[in-house]
Formats: structure tokens, C-alpha cells, sequence
């Protein structure tokens, strides 16, 4: 169904954006995603068609590392989807004893680092890319001791609100929710992974705005969780 789609992932080591880079490829898309590790990369595309998975390991949040996504980016232009899925969590800690290098760190990957490569990345866009950013439900509604990843999150939503007014094509949010990560259990250790989805259940609203023309209003914001068990070429909420 993406057979004709070209992605660029961010994030692709391990967690949603691995998955989401093995569920584009499966479904015919080209797909280069970037992460800092490239074990954790190779990992990723292990037994995926060599022809349409590339990777990139590269620091989003260096100058050097976005003009080397943007370089290798070339391979698979014109990009059809952006998806960031890259993150990081920071400590988790109350607002009045929260790190300073911390907070410049995680806002700056969660939120000025996406916008920063979204600018390189625009002359390698078609006229009507899809871009996805993955939030989260704290970058929603804020929560005591999430500290600067809920608030970096909520700058990736304005952000995409603003996106979504300049940009000719569409733009999403999408919030996976809980979802069993190496992230979620290093914010929730004493969580049992297995009352939660694992990366797989979410993955069908993300491979349903990755299609052509999709017909979701741009600005847009999803949970991806509504949509667990649904067909993600014929969807709807809750499987309905």
C-alpha cells in the first residue's frame, strides 16, 4: 500500500521508530531512518529488503548530524513522510530541582532539533509531504515530575500547529501513548510492560497517514491507541 512512498524516520534504534521503519518497508515503502547507534540501527533493518531500508547513524542534535541525514537523504528523494520519532526522556523530577544542562538537552532534541532538520529537509520534500510528529500524552496535558520532556512535547505540538497553517501538505500529531519502549520502562520501571501496547499495537494510524493523499484534516491530532486493532487501509476508531 506505501509502494510508491518514500519515508525518512527519526529514532529508528529501537522502540516506535523501529517498528514504525519495519512496518513502512513491509508495506512497500522506502525508508532511511537515523538514530546515534548504529548497532541499534543494523538491529532494525536485520532481514529487511536491502533495496528499500537505509540507514543513517547520525546526531540529530548536532549541525554536523542533520547535514548528514539531509546528504544521505538524497537517496530516497523526493521524501514523501517525515516521521519524528526521535526523543529523549531526561530525569524525571519536579520542576524546582530539575537539572539545568538537562532541560537545554531534552528541549532541544525533543523540539529544536526537529525543526531545525525540517528546515534542511524542505528542498528534499515533495510539494505535499506528510509530516508526523510523535508527542505524547504529557505534551497534551502536562504531568508533575515529567519536567522538560512534557514541556518539549508540548512545543512539538505548537509547532506542528504552526507547520500545519504554512504547509502545503498535511501535518499530524500523533500521541502513541503508553507503549512498551526501552523509554517507557526507563520512566516506569516498576510498570508490568505487558498491561500496556507494545510498539506494534499502534502502528496502524501511522501507516494509515503515510498514504497518499490521506483524507485527515492537516493540524490534525491522534491517539494512537484509538485505533489498536484497526485496518489501518480501511480505518477507523476503535477498529469501528
Amino acid at each position: 500500500m506505501l509502494s510508491d512512498r518514500s519515508v525518512l524516520v527519526t529514532g529508528g534504534s529501537s522502540g516506535i521508530g523501529r517498528e514504525l521503519v519495519r512496518q513502512y518497508v513491509a508495506a512497500g515503502a522506502r525508508v532511511l531512518t537515523t538514530a546515534r547507534r548504529e548497532s541499534g540501527l543494523l538491529e532494525t533493518i536485520e532481514g529487511l529488503d536491502a533495496e528499500r531500508a537505509y540507514i543513517v547513524p547520525a546526531d540529530l542534535g548536532s549541525r554536523t548530524g542533520r547535514e548528514l541525514i539531509t546528504t544521505e537523504a538524497l537517496r530516497i528523494a523526493p521524501i514523501d513522510v517525515v516521521v519524528h520519532a526521535a526523543g529523549a526522556l531526561g530525569p524525571k523530577a519536579k520542576l524546582a530541582d530539575y537539572p539545568e544542562d538537562a532541560w537545554h538537552e531534552v528541549f532541544h532534541i525533543n523540539a529544536t532539533a526537529v525543526h531545525l532538520l525540517h528546515q534542511q529537509l524542505v528542498p528534499l520534500l515533495s510539494p505535499t509531504a506528510t509530516i508526523i510528529g510523535v508527542s505524547s500524552s504529557v505534551g497534551r496535558k502536562g504531568r508533575g515530575e515529567w519536567g522538560m520532556y512534557a514541556i518539549s512535547k508540548a512545543a512539538l505540538e505548537g509547532w506542528l500547529e504552526v507547520l500545519a497553517d504554512e504547509w502545503a501538505g498535511p501535518v499530524y500529531s500523533v500521541n502513541p501513548g503508553g507503549t512498551a519502549t526501552p523509554m517507557r520502562a526507563e520512566a516506569m520501571p516498576d510498570e508490568d510492560p505487558a498491561t500496556i501496547p507494545a510498539p506494534a499495537d499502534i502502528m496502524p494510524i501511522f501507516l494509515r497517514l503515510a498514504r497518499s493523499n490521506p483524507d485527515e484534516a492537516s493540524g490534525t491530532k491522534f491517539d494512537a491507541r484509538d485505533y489498536v486493532g484497526a485496518d489501518p487501509w480501511a480505518l477507523a476508531p476503535n477498529g469501528d
